[in-house]
């Protein structure tokens, strides 16, 4: 309704079309995780906790780069990710960053433990070798770094967001610095991914999936835009040169940080313009 309090007619155009394109996307999204489900089943059987054989990590970096375009995410990539095997860490935002990355470089996830117990997430999740970590419990840490070493060690790229926790995108969190020790274990550089939902304001407010929202409620929302800009910079490769976990999380956390901020003041300074 306008000042003259006469209803702008296109408006619920608008609603409607926003409704009609989260419903379709979102049978799109079931039928394709009916489909992961099958695939888990019949080709990835024999995975838990385990590195997928190649043929299996096609089968999963499909899937998952299927799931980014039915969600919109619209990917563009700065740099190009190395060919040998890395430890890979990057800020952590959304849900997305999962089907976003994984769209560009085979890799296994680090997640919760709890994942694991999530109605059909979490069995795909199982199925697709992701490293399932227990926070707080005695030995956790330990136990983390000795199989993230083992994936590494088999020469499977290994990705894990050092924050712990996801941000609104417009800083980077504190860098957790004890599974870093892995990479220091097996000799294999850190490759810092830093990832932005670019947007006028900064940061796309649709992206973040903090504050404990409910995971539906931040789906539908994501669900609702027609595209969702992404930005993925694969910055220089951080090795150890004989430096401890401490300063190779600095060092890759600066990495990040740098291009997380120097993306926002960029979209600011173009919206001015």
């Amino acid at each position: 309704m306008n000042r003259t309090g006469v209803i702008n007619p296109v408006l619920p155009l608008v609603l409607d079309m926003t409704i009609l394109l989260r419903t379709v996307k979102l049978l799109i999204l079931i039928l394709h995780v009916l489909v992961g489900l099958i695939i888990a089943v019949i080709w990835l059987r024999g995975i838990d906790c385990t590195p997928p054989t190649r043929r299996q990590q096609k089968l999963i970096s499909w899937w998952l780069r299927s799931a980014a375009r039915v969600v919109g995410a619209d990917i563009r990539t700065h740099g190009r990710p190395p060919d040998t095997t890395v430890l890979a860490v990057a800020n952590h935002i959304s849900w997305l960053d999962v089907l976003v990355i994984a769209s560009v470089l085979p890799v296994s996830f680090v997640s919760k433990a709890e994942v694991r117990d999530w109605p059909l997430f979490g069995r795909l999740a199982t199925r697709s070798g992701t490293l399932f970590i227990r926070r707080g419990g005695h030995n956790a840490a330990n136990q983390a770094t000795e199989q993230i070493t083992w994936f590494l060690l088999r020469r499977q790229n290994i990705l894990m967001f050092p924050e712990g926790t996801t941000s609104t995108g417009r800083e980077v969190k504190h860098f957790h610095r004890r599974l870093f020790g892995a990479a220091l274990r097996t000799g294999t550089p850190v490759l810092p991914i830093a990832i932005c939902y670019p947007h006028p304001e900064g940061v796309n407010p649709v992206a973040p999936f903090t504050d404990g929202e409910p995971f539906i409620n931040n789906a539908l929302r994501v669900l609702g835009e027609k595209s969702i800009p992404v930005e993925l910079t694969f910055c220089p490769l951080v090795v150890s040169d004989g430096s401890d976990r401490t300063v190779v999380a600095k060092r890759a956390h600066a990495a990040i940080e740098k291009i997380v901020m120097r993306n926002q003041t960029a979209e600011r300074g173009a919206r001015k313009t």
